[in-house]
């Protein structure tokens, strides 16, 4: 692996924290050890990912959120709550203990402590060690994202007489993720009425447009969806999410090969 860049940049960045890898077997697992614990680690997302914009942060965000991992969560409820959100992860994920929702047969919601720079997803000992029970958890990830959707943009394309809109805010990775607030709702509903529809093929990415203009763009952004969520080390859904006053619905997706 000497000539494996993603590797070497992670090996020193992992080391650097006191971490050693231990062996990486013949699939490219990467067994991870610091003091009693040891973690199963894929290298796969981080080069997928630095294969799409060459950007080395990538390997660097995985360190962090490795090391969040070895010093463990916050032990008191006060430092954490204002700092949890959602965010969307695929059904076909193994989430062990940790709490999650689902939205549809494609995605679920997890629950995340973000800092910033990396998420730590929340499992049900760490409601159990803060003393709140999944509606608080709930309760308090809504609000903070209504603060987040509060100063983010709604930016709004035309395209042959249609309108796409997509949502601007500078935590890249929760755009997504603001869809399902309810502060970010009501500004979509205002802006675009109520049902509108989303596409939310990765993480960072969303596309919305109003029900009239839903043939119009479900034909024209199969690609664009695809290669995304194909492209991208953090992919979410094909699907044609539907909002309504009923809740959220996908009514399809786009087939990947």
């Amino acid at each position: 692996m000497n000539k494996d860049i993603i590797f070497n940049k992670f090996k020193n960045a992992i080391e650097a924290k006191g971490m050693t890898i231990d062996k990486v077997d013949d699939s490219g697992l990467l067994y991870i050890s610091q003091g009693d614990w040891t973690l199963e680690v894929s290298l796969e997302n981080v080069r997928r990912n630095y294969a799409r914009d060459q950007d080395e942060s990538h390997i660097f965000d995985l360190v962090d959120t490795i090391l969040s991992y070895a010093v463990g969560m916050p032990q008191d409820w006060e430092d954490v709550k204002d700092h949890i959100y959602v965010s969307l992860i695929p059904s076909d994920h193994d989430f062990d203990s940790f709490i999650h929702v689902p939205v549809t047969d494609m995605f679920d919601k997890v629950f995340a402590h973000y800092d910033g720079t990396k998420h730590s997803w929340i499992a049900i000992e760490d409601t159990m060690k803060w003393g709140i029970d999944q509606d608080q958890l709930l309760n308090q990830a809504s609000k903070n994202a209504d603060s987040l959707s509060n100063t983010a943009g709604i930016k709004i394309e035309d395209i042959e007489g249609h309108r796409l809109g997509f949502i601007d805010h500078e935590q890249a990775t929760l755009k997504g993720a603001l869809l399902f607030s309810p502060a970010m709702q009501r500004r979509l509903s205002a802006e675009f009425g109520l049902s509108f529809y989303a596409v939310i093929p990765v993480r960072d990415f969303c596309y919305i447009f109003p029900e009239q203009d839903l043939e119009f763009f479900s034909s024209r952004l199969a690609s664009t969806v695809t290669e995304e969520y194909k492209n991208s080390g953090y992919p979410i859904t094909t699907e044609i999410l539907r909002f309504s006053s009923q809740g959220v619905e996908a009514i399809g997706h786009y087939p990947v090969d």
